[in-house]
Formats: structure tokens, C-alpha cells, sequence
């Protein structure tokens, strides 16, 4: 007589295999943001400091996916919906609020997000650097 196994028995078996990676996983330390001293940009090249002070945490496109968006909660906003979320306007003084921690969420009282006017105003050259970043973010703007 042939012996046939339950389908549950294998369930039950292969259950514990499933689990392994989740396990895995839960087990690793949650990231953590790597703080570095700022690194002086040229104040006309937006591009550049874009990419060195906004990019950790908001990504390179603007999306918020930058490789420090997971270390951080709230997540990092899309600037490419700035204007989207202010009824299609791009307003250069909320722009310029935020940078200069006027305008942050209460979410935002921890210092995750640099406040990054003090920080131009001590390497110079402070309304060029705001003005081009500005400039800048709003050419990321979804259409």
C-alpha cells in the first residue's frame, strides 16, 4: 500500500523556509543618514549643488528617492510636484521659506533637513545660491 503525504504537511514544512528571508530582514538595523560637512559648490553651478546638498535625500530627479530617503521618516517630499501641490504655482518665496527652515512640517523639527540658509549665508554668495537652486528645482517641475 503506497503511502500518499498531505499537501498541508508540505505546507507546513515549507513555511518556516519562506519565513527565512523576512526573518533576514527584520533582523538588520535600520538605516541611518551619513552627516558630512558641507562642501562649498560654486553658487552658480545648480546642477552641482543640487546633486552634492539635495540629492542624498531627495534623489537626483527630485522624486524624494535619494539613498538617504530611507533612513528618514517623514520621507523626503517630491520637489517635482512643488508647484503641483500649490495649485500649479511655483512660489519662490515657499521655496525659499523652506531652505530657510520657515516653512517646515512639524514632522521636519528634527534637523533631518538641513537648514540650508545659514549654511549659504556662511559660505557667501547666499541670494545667488538660493536663486539658482530655486531656479533649478522648478525646471524638475512636472508639467
Amino acid at each position: 500500500m503506497r503511502r500518499v503525504r498531505s499537501r498541508g504537511k508540505i505546507a507546513l514544512l515549507a513555511l518556516p523556509i519562506l519565513c527565512l528571508p523576512a526573518l533576514l530582514v527584520a533582523q538588520q538595523p535600520p538605516p541611518k543618514v551619513k552627516v558630512e560637512p558641507v562642501k562649498p559648490i560654486n553658487a552658480s553651478d545648480a546642477p552641482a549643488m543640487f546633486k552634492s546638498y539635495c540629492a542624498p535625500c531627495h534623489g537626483v530627479s527630485g522624486k524624494g528617492d535619494g539613498p538617504a530617503a530611507a533612513a528618514l521618516n517623514p520621507k523626503p517630499a517630491d520637489l517635482t510636484q512643488f508647484a503641483k501641490r500649490r495649485g500649479g504655482t511655483f512660489s519662490a518665496k515657499d521655496f525659499e521659506d523652506k531652505l530657510n527652515g520657515m516653512a517646515m512640517a512639524p514632522a521636519h523639527g528634527s534637523s533631518d533637513m538641513p537648514v540650508w540658509g545659514p549654511i549659504f549665508r556662511q559660505m557667501g554668495n547666499e541670494q545667488l545660491r538660493l536663486a539658482n537652486l530655486r531656479k533649478y528645482v522648478e525646471s524638475l517641475q512636472v508639467r
